[in-house]
């Protein structure tokens, strides 16, 4: 036999054994039984709430958080708190020695005294110059009566010297007619005589007269001047109580200023007792104590209330059109779970323009799980909608494309109806939780199974152990 006899003769024997075995196992197959069923268990798909987020950190800040500090220096005498106690708004909190805001007190009070008595001085003052001036004022009266009185009786004593005059002029005439008439022999020298004595007398009365005008006009001068003297004397005597009520407007002013000042003085007084300005839990004392001094400015303590909190975040501008206040906000516990939930109160009207984004503020009413400047993990919800969501680990992945297994009637090899896991592709938009979110695929009614998934391939038979129904 030659070499290439040998190499066609072994390849016959092969392939007979091939096809030996091939009818061998093909025999063996068709009489194998049917597969035993698989145990799983399964639940009833519900619709749920697909809910489009995305996750955010940051820190809590307290909406009511206040440093403690003085707006004076001083010395503390004593801290009324312990540090972590719960206060009151307005509850005394320590107080510095106020020895030398005393001192000013003291020292302002004093001067309001003083300021006092000067101010009854001025208005003792002004009541004299007042008395003053109403003497004065009398006194003017009076004498414009005595110039009116003088100038009447001038008047009267002018008509009297006019009178007297025209009697003189009457008895010169009969003077001289007597004289003619004597000289004629008319008339006796007795009746020239007579003459002469009325014409003496009447002369003797005109001069008495003209001396009673010089005197009633002196009289008038003196009262004149008297009087003027008199209004010269009630004018100044109007300007020393002008004066004088300018002196008391002027202490009056003194004693509200001098009261003024007392008050800021007691300010610093009452300064020197640290008030909690708002509810809260007093912080540390880490760095004073009882007997250090403080400056101005110079934080004793922490009040923190922690009933509200704001959330700070950047938010990039691409989402600027889904923002809007109200938009709800989950923040996510350790163990994936919803904690307090809260709201967008606060869109920032100008983008940052270094990274592009918006800041808004988060307001949170917490439930006593949340502390000052603690670091959450939160969730702005964009939307929601209905939809249908799987828990992650009854999904399987093979080449980019998701499947999950479900319970489905079908036929057996032997053409019977049996209960099967069908292995059914899903699209998924994202993780909710411990779901996957599921847009298409599957639907409400279907029952996923929920283990053995590693035992299953598609059309795998199965027995059902547990039924259950999805909690949303």
């Amino acid at each position: 036999m030659n070499k290439k006899t040998f190499f066609r003769h072994k390849m016959l024997t092969s392939i007979s054994l091939i096809t030996l075995l091939t009818y061998g196992c093909g025999s063996e197959n068709s009489s194998a039984p049917q597969p035993k069923a698989i145990p799983v268990s399964t639940t009833v798909l519900n619709s749920s709430t697909l809910i489009d987020s995305t996750e955010f950190v940051g820190s809590l800040e307290a909406v009511e958080r206040v440093n403690l500090a003085p707006k004076i220096n001083g010395r503390i005498m004593n801290i009324f708190v312990e540090e972590g106690a719960i206060v009151n708004r307005g509850q005394l909190i320590a107080e510095l020695e106020p020895e030398q805001q005393q001192e000013d007190v003291n020292a302002a009070t004093a001067n309001i005294q003083a300021q006092v008595a000067a101010y009854n001085q001025s208005l003792a003052d002004l009541r004299q110059t007042e008395a003053q001036r109403d003497s004065s004022s009398s006194d003017v009266a009076r004498l414009k009566a005595s110039v009116s009185s003088a100038q009447a009786n001038l008047k009267t004593a002018e008509a009297n010297l006019e009178s007297a005059i025209a009697d003189l002029d009457l008895a010169q005439v009969n003077y001289e007619r007597s004289v003619f008439l004597v000289e004629q022999g008319v008339l006796p020298k007795q009746d020239l005589d007579d003459k002469t004595r009325d014409l003496n007398s009447i002369k003797a009365n005109v001069e008495a007269q003209r001396k009673t005008v010089d005197a009633f006009r002196s009289n008038v001068a003196s009262a004149q001047e008297a009087l003027k003297s008199a209004q010269s004397n009630f004018a100044a005597a109007q300007e020393r109580v002008e004066s004088a009520k300018a002196n008391v407007a002027r202490s009056q002013a003194n004693i509200e200023q001098a009261q003024s000042n007392r008050g800021s003085i007691e300010q610093n007084l009452a300064f020197t007792r640290l008030i909690a300005p708002i509810d809260g839990i007093v912080g540390d004392f880490a760095e004073f104590k009882v007997g250090d001094f403080l400056n101005v400015g110079q934080t004793l303590t922490t009040i923190t209330n922690n009933r509200r909190f704001h959330l700070n975040l950047n938010i990039p501008t691409e989402n600027l059109d889904n923002l809007r206040l109200g938009l709800p906000v989950e923040i996510i516990k350790a163990d994936g779970s919803v904690g307090v939930k809260g709201a967008v109160t606060y869109i920032a009207p100008l983008v940052n323009q270094d990274n592009q984004s918006i800041n808004i503020k988060i307001t949170f009413e917490n439930d006593g799980t949340l502390k000052d400047q603690q670091y959450v993990r939160t969730r702005l919800i964009w939307d929601t909608k209905p939809g249908i969501l799987v828990p992650t680990n009854v999904v399987t992945s093979l080449g980019g494309q998701k499947f999950v297994f479900v319970a489905r009637e079908g036929k057996s090899n032997d053409d019977k109806t049996t209960m099967m896991a069908h292995q059914v592709p899903i699209q998924v938009q994202g993780i909710q939780g411990q779901d996957y979110q599921v847009t298409s695929g599957i639907q409400q009614g279907d029952r996923i199974i929920t283990n053995r998934i590693l035992d299953l391939r598609d059309k795998t038979p199965i027995s059902l152990q547990e039924v259950t129904s999805q909690v949303n």
